[in-house]
Parts: structure tokens; C-alpha cells; sequence
């Protein structure tokens, strides 16, 4: 049993425009609170809805705070980081400039430190009002790889290897994210899962037991989680 909000779409820019739509919603609403930011392939058209959408208004996001969630240690470049990637593909399209960014220093001397700088942030600015998510196909949300319990804050962790091979990662790579307990803090979670590769991830879930061998699945109860999912990536729940 659980108690997630399943929205379901006939295909996945069906479901990120409609994320990208709850999104902005919750954004409009959070005030000085952050709200938080996934990257990767799933969140591209989410991504492109929120710029399509900030075109056509006044400065949408200019009150906005917005957060990481996750960033790799050690990129040769700050070019290849996620808040990097964030800011160009993001901030530096958007008419306004936004309230700020709490960013995670993937290049910071001492990353065990930068974790707990940054969980300190976000607690100092009211708390995530609400954080964007994907599922990697073992079934981790941000790096919270299969393992982490429910318990987990911002810290460093060992990239699984299923990970690294997908994403093109070094051997060894490491990465900051927030743990699952920081997720589970925010007061809206909205995770958008897109094609057949990430069906058997939903399905356990969903379906299969809460455990730390799925981290998404220790989100699912949480009070106001809404997924977003195509019908391809729905394909295996019951």
C-alpha cells in the first residue's frame, strides 16, 4: 500500500510539462524558501517548459530560491558541474535573475564539509519548500544509492557502479547529495520518471517493499509526493 499521488501520461512530454506545471505552482507559493533542482535527461523538457512558461510571463522566477541537489566531486572542469549545467541551461535563460541559488561546490577542498555547509544553508533559508526529483534506474533519487536509509542527510558517497557506467563517469567517482531525510524534509516531493528503462525502478517503488535497496521507496509516503510518469515508465506497476 502506499500513499503517493500517481499522475499518469500518455507520453513524456506530457509528463514534463505537467511537472513543469506543479513546479511553477509550488514555486509561486514557497516565498523566501527554496525550492529544489534535479538535473539530467528526464528533467531536459521539464527544463524547457520552465523557460517556455518564464518567456511568456514578467519575471516568474525573480522572487525564487532555488537548490541543488546533488553535484559530483572532482569534474577537471566547474564547466562540466551540475550547477553549472543548472545556470546555463536554466538561470541564464530565465528573463529575471532569481532571488538565489544555494549550490553545491563539487570542487570544494574538503567535500565532507561543503555537505554540511550546504544542509546548513537550506536550513537557514526556511527549509526545501519543494524538491524536484528523478529515479536512476537501481532506483536512487539524487546519489542516494541502493543502501541508503531513510536516515541519510547531505554527505558524501561512493557513485554506484551501474551509475558511473550510465553517465560516463570515472572508476572511483564520488559525489554531495542530499540524504534521503533531507528530501523527506521538504514539504512537496515531485519525482518525473520517463521511458521503459525506468519501469522496473517505479514498480519497486511502488510495489515492492520499503528499503533501503530502493531509496526511492522510503519517499513514498510522504505526505505531498506527486508522480509524474508516462505510460512507459508505469508499464510494471500493479
Amino acid at each position: 500500500m502506499h500513499s503517493a499521488n500517481i499522475l499518469l501520461f500518455e507520453g513524456s512530454e506530457q509528463a514534463a510539462v505537467a511537472a513543469g506545471d506543479a513546479f511553477i505552482a509550488s514555486a509561486r507559493t514557497s516565498g523566501t524558501r527554496p525550492v529544489g533542482l534535479a538535473t539530467g535527461q528526464t528533467m531536459t523538457p521539464v527544463y524547457d517548459h520552465l523557460l517556455t512558461i518564464d518567456g511568456q510571463a514578467n519575471g516568474l522566477f525573480a522572487d525564487t530560491v532555488f537548490s541543488q541537489l546533488d553535484e559530483v566531486i572532482g569534474q577537471t572542469s566547474p564547466v562540466d558541474s551540475f550547477a553549472a549545467e543548472i545556470t546555463t541551461s536554466l538561470f541564464s535563460q530565465f528573463r529575471a535573475t532569481p532571488a538565489g541559488f544555494l549550490m553545491i561546490d563539487g570542487q570544494a577542498g574538503d567535500p565532507a564539509d561543503e555537505a554540511i555547509r550546504h544542509c546548513s544553508a537550506i536550513r537557514m533559508a526556511g527549509g526545501l519548500a519543494m524538491q524536484l526529483l528523478g529515479i536512476g534506474v537501481n532506483g536512487h533519487v539524487g546519489f542516494n544509492e541502493p543502501g541508503s536509509p531513510d536516515s541519510s542527510r547531505c554527505r558524501v558517497v561512493d557513485l554506484a557502479a551501474s551509475t558511473i557506467q550510465r553517465n560516463g563517469y570515472d572508476t572511483g567517482m564520488q559525489g554531495i547529495t542530499l540524504g534521503i531525510a533531507d528530501i523527506l524534509a521538504a514539504e512537496q516531493i515531485i519525482l518525473v520518471a520517463t521511458g521503459a528503462a525506468k519501469a522496473a525502478a517505479i514498480s519497486a517503488m511502488i510495489n515492492g517493499p520499503k528499503t533501503p535497496d530502493c531509496p526511492a521507496s522510503l519517499l513514498r509516503d510522504h505526505p505531498d509526493i506527486r508522480l509524474f510518469l508516462d505510460k512507459e515508465a508505469a508499464s510494471q506497476i500493479s
